[in-house]
């Protein structure tokens, strides 16, 4: 046995039943070791490391915390752990550290020790400077006590900082035996609790349950409740996706064909699919449609909304929600297509699986059969290759509840993952003429089903670049994109620096830089900058990170999806003036799809790096004077998608949250993983294009119907009010979290919002928009291109003088009969809403303000409402305009 006989030693936590199992391994790995080669193991018994962090962590992922319930459990667990240990038949092969302060404890295991004659194998040990006057008694009476404590660098010793603040909070609780020792001596009534406390442990250490208490949250029936996620200490879970990746690995020649249901004659045509963690090799090939082929889907899909629409609210919404059921069954297999198909780890994977199923549960309850609205009609969905499953999910979804069929067109690099949720939605009971997945090529083919005259709008994930394409291709084209990202993270002095690199690594580097809402650029106080620790721990991290294949498990950083696209490129291999390489990115691979990370340091404002986003692993670092010229960076992007800001001034939070232009803005934390429900995703500026809601948000499915046009005014100044009163004024967190507060709450547009109207437009039209202007402080003004009856403040001005002065408005609403010029105010960065206005208020008044989500974490070193506790405002909160 290679080191047998060299001494190791491990820590065994006692709030964890699972130590129990781990000791039983440890007792018999020991022996063998010593039998093979004379070494000797040794265990440290403690009763916990941060019971604090175990139930922050276990909320955020939904799981019931893994350590005991009670002090008492946790007593009665470690008295049994020395129980078994202090034996003679592993004293020869095993030390035992026993770490506690509780002279009870202490005192038992000194006992028993010396009536089972291995008093040898027994340490006694204790904290420094926690119990110094138990450990002289000890010694005193010939008890040697080994004595540790953590050691810090004077230039480290923020570091220590979370450790203390542990040990302060856990010897300052009620039942902590060291807050009762500063009396036990003098009051008898204390003596006796502490003893009885023993007692009863000692009399429970036979009967302490031993199963693992982390298991995923019990689902409300009334109420929506997110997905836990796949637990990676339990043992089933890792088992199943262990068999599924090597199922899937060894997957090939697969063919996948979703349009065998279409009666078109001729060989079908078929593109293949690529495993980028094995250099581009090709494992599966999947038909693509033709054009005559597209046109029976969209005739097949039409006769499948004229059932699907009609179909119970009720009955909908129970499909959807086995649709969460069958993919929440199918978490393992599912982790390993994506790991195939997309070079995801299982890490990133594993929440993916989570929000698709978030999105089945949440878009259920908010089936809409509304009579003010009816569904568009057939709706296609074009997600991205970075999340090829939960982003499809969350458009197919949504549109179904709300009463359209689908049709989905995955990302040529992701069709197997596209097909593996299908396949599930089908096996729920969604009807295939209701849903279909018709995979084309970026070819003609392509073109044409975007534009098909069957298809009633276009849900986009992808670039900025995309959506302008599709809208060149048909300029009336109802498209709801979210669109591309230019993420920064920013830093400042009063940050947590240990917990502000971890964030960035994570958000810069997780899905190999990949995500949408990754952070490519830190700005960074000049303070925090210059300061050799942060530098030499952001190069450790970066440098750290394990490069390889998505399916190994201690992949930190997978591959990308393809060769770099010349935006990467350029990322990855040049530096602008002034900046020099903290990390130099490395490619790992003769496909070039396996990159080391890099770092480009001293990133200037208006620089390439600064404006231009890529996808992949680059981080730029800028470094800033200040607060307000970090914020100002950060929003001179021409996207707006995620915003980060670490600092533990609240005074700072709050300044940066009222002033940075995202649609999702995160503090201290990262800037990806947004949940279904706890923070609805999507963007501001070119970050989103046309008349869409935040995914996962309340605004969504309504975003997916056509609502009538007002009629009636009183009734829709009514609904428009009691929404404003009970969301659009208000910051509202419904996730009811305790580590984490997520607010989603409504902003006014930066600029007045153009309203486009003709002579056609009516007194009630106006009547209306006076209303909603009044009652949500809108900054709007008409334009038009020659005077309207019974309206005076009317800019007077031809469609090309609107496109002209465009930059200086936010965005435009369309009331006219005219051709609205779309594409010609895409590239200024204004969207186009061509809906008339809706008789339903409450939808209404939605579309003149922006969504946005606020994360901020609550809690410090694991204790909730601990650190900054920034106020995020909601509009009613802040002073009229």
């Amino acid at each position: 046995m290679e080191f047998g006989d060299l001494t190791a030693g491990v820590v065994l936590q006692a709030y964890l039943p699972e130590s129990h199992a781990a000791l039983e391994e440890l007792l018999a790995f020991a022996r063998r070791r010593h039998d093979g080669g004379g070494g000797v193991i040794k265990v440290r018994l403690v009763k916990g490391a941060n019971l604090a962090m175990e139930e922050v962590e276990s909320e955020l992922h939904g799981w019931r915390p893994a350590p005991y319930g009670s002090k008492h459990d946790v007593d009665a667990s470690y008295l049994r752990l020395i129980d078994v240990a202090l034996r003679p038949e592993h004293a020869a092969s095993l030390r035992v550290g026993v770490a506690s302060h509780n002279l009870f404890h202490v005192a038992w295991a000194l006992e028993v020790a010396a009536a089972r004659g291995v008093l040898g194998q027994l340490d006694v040990e204790m904290l420094e400077g926690m119990a110094n006057a138990e450990a002289a008694a000890l010694v005193a009476q010939g008890q040697p006590v080994l004595l540790y404590a953590p050691v810090a660098r004077r230039d480290d010793f923020a570091s220590a900082v979370a450790y203390l603040v542990r040990r302060l909070d856990e010897n300052t609780a009620p039942e902590n035996y060291l807050r009762a020792a500063l009396f036990i001596a003098k009051d008898p009534l204390v003596f006796a609790d502490q003893r009885q406390r023993f007692l009863d442990a000692l009399d429970s250490r036979h009967s302490i349950s031993l199963a693992s208490r982390r298991v995923a949250l019990e689902r409300s029936a009334d109420t929506f409740s997110n997905e836990p996620d796949g637990d990676p200490t339990n043992v089933t879970f890792v088992r199943d996706v262990d068999e599924a990746l090597a199922r899937i690995r060894a997957a090939r020649d697969v063919v996948i064909d979703t349009l065998a249901h279409l009666e078109v004659e001729g060989p079908g045509e078929f593109e293949t699919g690529h495993d980028p963690n094995e250099g581009g090799a090709v494992w599966y090939r999947y038909r693509v449609a033709r054009v005559e082929e597209i046109d029976q889907a969209l005739e097949f899909a039409s006769a499948g909304f004229a059932t699907w629409h009609r179909m119970p609210l009720e009955e909908r919404r129970a499909t959807l929600l086995r649709c969460a059921d069958v993919m929440g069954a199918a978490r393992a297999r599912t982790i390993a297509v994506m790991a195939r198909d997309g070079g995801k780890t299982v890490g990133e994977a594993d929440p993916e699986v989570s929000e698709g199923v978030d999105f089945a549960r949440y878009y259920a309850s908010h089936v809409v059969d509304d009579a003010r609205s009816t569904p568009l009609g057939v709706v296609l969905v074009v997600p991205p290759w970075n999340f090829p499953y939960a982003i499809p999910a969350g458009g197919v979804l949504a549109a179904l509840a709300a009463g359209n069929a689908v049709i989905l067109k995955p990302a040529p690099e992701a069709v197997a993952v596209a097909f593996e949720l299908v396949s599930q939605l089908w096996d729920a009971g969604v009807p295939r003429e209701v849903l279909q997945m018709v995979p084309t090529r970026d070819d003609e083919g392509g073109r044409h089903l975007v534009t098909h005259v069957g298809v009633s709008a276009v849900v986009l994930t992808g670039s900025f670049e995309t959506a302008t394409l599709f809208t060149s291709w048909k300029p009336g084209l109802r498209l709801l994109a979210e669109t591309s990202g230019k993420n920064a993270m920013v830093i400042t002095s009063a940050a947590d620096v240990d917990l502000a690199v971890k964030d960035l690594v994570q958000s810069a580097f997780g899905h190999a830089g990949q995500k949408c809402s990754a952070a490519s650029l830190a700005i960074v106080e000049r303070s925090v900058a210059e300061d050799p620790r942060f530098l030499a721990q952001l190069v450790d991290a970066v440098t750290s990170l394990n490069v390889g294949a998505g399916f190994d498990l201690g992949t930190n950083v997978g591959p990308i999806i393809r060769p770099p696209e010349p935006a990467l490129e350029r990322a990855l291999t040049q530096l602008d003036e002034g900046e020099s390489w903290l990390v130099e990115p490395r490619v790992l691979d003769d496909a070039r799809l396996r990159w080391r990370p890099g770092v480009k340091f001293g990133v200037r404002p208006g620089s390439w790096s600064h404006l231009h986003e890529w996808f992949g692993p680059v981080l730029g670092v800028m470094v800033a004077e200040s607060l307000d010229e970090a914020t100002n960076w950060q929003n001179q992007t021409p996207y707006g998608l995620t915003a980060g800001l670490h600092s533990l001034d609240h005074r700072e939070c709050e300044q940066w949250i009222e002033c940075v232009e995202a649609g999702n803005l995160y503090v201290n934390r990262g800037t990806t993983g947004a949940i279904v429900h706890r923070q609805p995703f999507g963007g501001w500026k070119r970050s989103s294009v046309g008349p869409t809601a935040k995914a996962g948000g309340p605004n969504y499915v309504n975003a997916l119907r056509e609502w009538s046009k007002v009629s009636d005014l009183d009734p829709a100044l009514a609904t428009a009010r009691t929404w404003w009163d009970q969301h659009g004024s208000r910051a509202r967190d419904d996730g009811g979290l305790h580590a984490e507060v997520n607010a989603l709450r409504y902003r006014r547009e930066p600029a007045s919002i153009v309203v486009r109207i003709d002579p056609s437009f009516s007194t009630l039209e106006r009547d209306l928009l006076r209303g909603l202007f009044s009652l949500g402080g809108v900054a709007a003004e008409f334009s038009a291109e020659s005077a309207v009856p019974g309206l005076f403040d009317v800019t007077l001005e031809s469609i090309d003088e609107l496109v002209a002065r465009a930059a200086s408005v936010s965005k435009v609403r369309w009331l006219s009969t005219e051709a609205a010029p779309t594409l010609a105010l895409l590239p200024q960065g204004v969207s186009v809403d061509s809906r008339p206005l809706a008789q339903a208020g409450d939808v209404e008044m939605a579309r003149w303000l922006r969504e946005q989500s606020v994360a901020i974490t609550n809690h410090r070193y694991g204790n909730a409402h601990a650190g900054p506790k920034p106020r995020c405002r909601g509009l009613g909160e802040l002073p009229p305009r």
